[in-house]
């Protein structure tokens, strides 16, 4: 089984999830996805001078599946209501346990980040920024970043888990 990434409309994650599961139910494809996922995390946040928990969804716009075949998921989904794209590129389990907020070990193991490399930030308020590793604590796991944000550099300090490696 491996994991695909699904576009869907924005802000209408949680109902295209829903209209996927329905159209594999009735058109008797219920075994095609085994899993689906919206990463989401849960915050406080001020709201008229009160304190409210708010789920934010960490990718807007996408949904994640699991599944043996994604040409199969394709035909049985590409004409749901909300589904813009399937990407046919799987992504690794490593990704995915990120994207479940696991924490795990070998990851800070494995992940060697070399001062001017460029990464891309997945989360705060810089979420989709590329950036450029000026600085390295190892034993903290935090880095120091240099993002160009209108133009002008900024530095900001991240931990090891709010970036990735720059696909490009």
């Amino acid at each position: 089984m491996k994991w695909y990434v699904i576009r869907v409309a924005n802000g209408k994650e949680k109902k295209t999830k829903e209209a996927i599961d329905f159209e594999l139910k009735q058109n008797s494809f219920e075994g095609l996805i085994s899993d689906m996922l919206i990463p989401h995390k849960k915050t406080e946040q001020l709201r008229k001078g009160k304190r409210v928990n708010v789920e934010q969804l960490t990718f807007p716009g996408y949904i994640f599946v699991e599944c043996n075949s994604i040409d199969d998921v394709e035909g049985a989904i590409k004409h749901v209501s909300g589904v813009y794209s399937i990407l046919k590129n799987p992504l690794s389990q490593r990704e995915i346990d990120r994207l479940r907020e696991k924490k795990v070990v070998e990851e800070i193991i494995i992940d060697k980040f070399y001062i001017n490399e460029r990464i891309k930030i997945i989360d705060g308020p810089f979420n989709t920024f590329i950036g450029t590793i000026k600085s390295l604590d190892n034993t903290k796991q935090k880095s120091k970043i240099s993002v160009s944000v209108f133009g002008r550099e900024v530095i900001m300090d991240l931990n090891y888990s709010q970036f990735i490696r720059d696909a490009e």
